[in-house]
């Protein structure tokens, strides 16, 4: 029976079953009719037309509807007409979790129309209800595999070789799980064998991905060959440009993978000062807040790229120009050198920063951070980044001491200097507070897709992590500990634009009590208190980004950032608020 007639008898014997007085499965109660219909009572105008279509749709099959809603939407499905057969296949009250061959065809047709989710779920269900079921292990591998779940692509994968190993939809996903887990030698092997089928439905797929692998192993020639053939046996297709496209990329590879990009923004900074409680400002500057235009510059090549291996260099520029606060403008040059090493599915990296600082043409910090960090992606698609570091910061400002009071004096005794304030006897600044050290940074953070969207909103995705860091400086002020939790959400909006919501919690506990007085504590001329408590900080930061990319160079972003810190020590307790509009062009890479 073609494929015309199916769908004809399937929509008659829903026509039927309503005129009839009984709604056909999945019919809504208002085209429910209480009696059949006669012709001594009045008749509805949808009712006729119900009536014309039923005579219509009975004329264009040979036989009378006499097929089961059932056997309909099985058939449907099997003739692949998918659209229909799944809505048919849904309306049967029950069936989709308690018949197998229902909960088979409704993944089947679910996979073909790439609604992956609702196929593994139907599949799932239909092996549950008939683990013998043909097929079913290996759709279910090729819906996992399109979630991102690879284990369980695998896991099914391996128990449909018994019975499929010789299919071409098996050959393939072998070969893209092979691919996944970073087995070029096996993604060849399984990728070759389902070019070289004369069942051509995995064609171009099986070649194109053959050639990624290929040329990944260094087999330059075959990968060649194998996009060669996409493009001569599929010309005008997406695949075939996609073959052209990496062609031109081979063609390239034998010069160095460069890319650049370059952000320009404006901000507005609330605190520019960095103003803790009750701390003045110098008497040149009219105000805290201020605006500024910053600059970013980044620039990497690609040095090493050998199969499990890949290194790079990266040189960047940033800096700010203030409207007001000149004498707060920067310039921070820096650089990094990295090493990938993969092992299987993760990537192990380590790298190297260097990274230096001036304020208002001044050295202010020069840094170097070695750190060793692991990126394990998971079948759920969500992804954990394991990270330590160890760093040594060189700063380069200058620090004025602060008179001593006299010997044995107390809080509010008179200083030897009238003009100025003193502190107690015996406090160092210059040396207590100088930040020069070494630091230690332990951190995990993890990513993860949510299951579910719509029309609206599209990919959304939540992560969070913790972050230690310890740091041991020249000078008593600075030795400290930081306790960090982070938490984040994003999601696609309508027009393409992708919100992040981000924000933290650090606790921040020093060593030692600070040499800052509080500055109510102030007097000219007195021996100023100082707090005998260890210094604690408690830190609490939102962050609010919203972005759109145009084509593929091009990110604009606007952003609104809120930290405050509350500090034991008044000069370190503030609150400051950014806001902000970015523009990012990235080219290579």
């Amino acid at each position: 029976m073609s494929g015309m007639a199916v769908e004809a008898r399937f929509w008659a014997s829903r026509y039927a079953s309503t005129l009839s007085g009984r709604s056909a499965p999945g019919a809504p109660e208002s085209g429910r009719i209480s009696r059949p219909l006669s012709c001594n009572r009045s008749v509805s105008l949808a009712t006729v037309i119900e009536a014309i279509l039923l005579c219509l749709l009975v004329g264009m099959v040979a036989n009378p509807v006499t097929a089961s809603d059932r056997d309909v939407a099985i058939a449907l499905a099997r003739e692949g007409r998918c659209e229909v057969a799944l809505e048919a296949l849904s309306a049967l009250d029950g069936l989709p979790e308690t018949d197998p061959l229902v909960a088979r065809r409704i993944g089947e047709c679910a996979l073909r129309l790439q609604r992956f989710r609702e196929a593994a779920r139907a599949l799932e269900t239909a092996r549950r209800l008939d683990p013998d079921a043909p097929g079913v292990d290996l759709h279910l591998a090729m819906a996992h595999f399109h979630l991102g779940n690879h284990d369980a692509a695998a896991e099914a994968l391996s128990r449909a070789r018994t019975t499929s190993s010789d299919r071409p939809e098996f050959l393939l996903y072998s070969g893209l799980l092979a691919i996944e887990s970073g087995d070029d030698d096996s993604a060849i092997r399984s990728l070759d064998a389902a070019s070289r089928l004369s069942d051509r439905s995995v064609e171009p797929v099986a070649s194109f991905h053959l050639g990624k692998a290929l040329a990944r192993a260094g087999d330059q020639e075959r990968a060649k060959a194998a996009f060669e053939r996409v493009k001569r046996q599929f010309p005008d297709s997406e695949w075939a440009r996609q073959a052209d496209r990496a062609l031109a990329a081979m063609r390239e590879d034998s010069g160095i993978p460069t890319w650049a990009s370059l952000e320009l923004g404006f901000e507005h900074d609330d605190n520019a000062l960095l103003r803790g409680r009750g701390v003045g400002r110098p008497e040149e500057v009219s105000g805290q807040s201020d605006e500024r235009g910053y600059w970013y510059l980044d620039v990497g090549a690609l040095l090493l790229d050998q199969r499990d291996w890949s290194g790079g260099l990266t040189l960047r520029y940033g800096g700010t120009e203030n409207n007001e606060l000149e004498r707060f403008d920067t310039h921070a040059p820096g650089g990094s050198l990295w090493l990938d090493r993969a092992l299987g599915t993760a990537t192990l990296r380590a790298q190297y920063d260097f990274d230096a600082a001036w304020i208002d043409s001044d050295p202010f910090v020069l840094s170097h951070l070695v750190s060793l960090s692991l990126f394990e992606p998971w079948s759920s698609g969500g992804n954990t980044v394991f990270s330590v570091a160890v760093g040594v910061d060189d700063y380069r400002y200058d620090r004025r001491p602060v008179p001593d009071g006299p010997p044995g004096g107390g809080t509010g005794d008179p200083c030897a200097d009238p003009t100025r304030p003193c502190s107690p006897f015996g406090v160092d600044e210059v040396d207590e507070t100088d930040r020069d050290g070494t630091g230690l940074r332990v951190g995990v953070i993890h990513h993860e897709p949510l299951p579910f969207e719509n029309g609206w909103f599209k990919r959304p995705w939540i992560e969070g992590g913790y972050r230690y860091s310890r740091y041991w400086s020249e000078g008593r002020e600075y030795d400290h500990q930081r306790h960090q939790v982070e938490i984040g959400a994003g999601i696609e909006l309508p027009m393409a634009l992708i919100l992040r919501v981000a924000g933290h919690y650090a606790y921040v506990p020093h060593d030692h009590p600070t040499v800052f007085p509080d500055p109510s504590d102030v007097v000219i001329g007195q021996q100023y208190p100082l707090d005998s408590r260890n210094r604690r900080e408690h830190e609490t930061g939102i962050r609010i980004r919203l972005e759109r990319a145009f084509a593929e160079h091009v990110l604009v972003s606007t952003r609104w950032s809120r930290t405050r810190n509350r500090s034991t020590a008044d000069v370190f307790d503030y609150t400051r608020d950014l806001f902000g509009i970015s523009v990012r062009i990235g080219l290579g890479g």
